[in-house]
């Protein structure tokens, strides 16, 4: 007989896919895989699988459609599951950081405002870091947008007028969409406000403004 792998499989320490024929001796169980749809069993003499195929064909053109198209949507589901994982995680690790951030000194007149260190984006993310002094109600309105899907995230982005709130956006998201809508709101509030720059940004384009003023005069 001969074993045809129905679906992406591992079998003594090497890997199948989808109607590779495996060795024999590298399944204990045969026809435990085969119940469990893992393999199909083909019966040389009869040239016809053990459960019943076609004579002459392993699998129909159908079936082979069906099998690409079921292990298709498992690997995007999988993929879609882990980043779901991680924007989770990266949002669980900014709410424990601002957790514990203490309130930030020189900013008196701001009661309960903290300080959230920003990486930035330049050199792989190992760009210098942007110190962002954020409110409670900041870091709230964070938060909620970051719990959204990312069609009612990015509606919800246009509507933040706190370059704080966009700058931490686009630090924290993961989903490319959010970093985008925070990129363009910054840029239709604050002119050439770009979001992984922070204040720093901002503060040169007065500086550069002045300059030009200054040489004018």
């Amino acid at each position: 007989m001969r074993l045809i792998a129905k679906k992406p499989c591992s079998f003594g320490g090497h890997r199948f896919f989808i109607g590779d024929e495996i060795p024999e001796g590298f399944v204990a169980d045969a026809k435990m895989q085969e119940v469990y749809g893992v393999i199909a069993i083909v019966n040389e003499n009869a040239g016809e699988g053990a459960s019943g195929g076609q004579p002459g064909a392993l699998f129909t053109q159908e079936q082979t459609d069906s099998m690409i198209a079921a292990a298709v949507d498992e690997a995007v589901k999988n993929v879609t599951a882990e980043l779901e994982q991680e924007r989770l995680q990266q949002l669980e690790e900014l709410q424990k950081e601002t957790a514990e951030l203490k309130v930030a000194d020189g900013f008196g007149s701001f009661d309960g405002t903290v300080i959230i260190s920003v990486k930035g984006e330049s050199d792989g993310g190992n760009g210098p870091a942007t110190a962002v002094p954020a409110t409670p109600e900041e870091i709230q309105e964070v938060f909620s947008i970051m719990q959204t899907n990312a069609e009612d995230g990015a509606r919800a982005v246009a509507e933040v007028s706190s370059e704080n709130v966009l700058i931490l956006l686009h630090a924290a998201d993961s989903r490319k969409g959010i970093k985008a809508a925070a990129r363009k709101q910054a840029e239709a509030l604050f002119g050439d406000g770009n979001p992984d720059s922070g204040m720093e940004n901002k503060n040169g384009d007065e500086k550069s403004k002045d300059g030009e003023e200054g040489d004018g005069g």
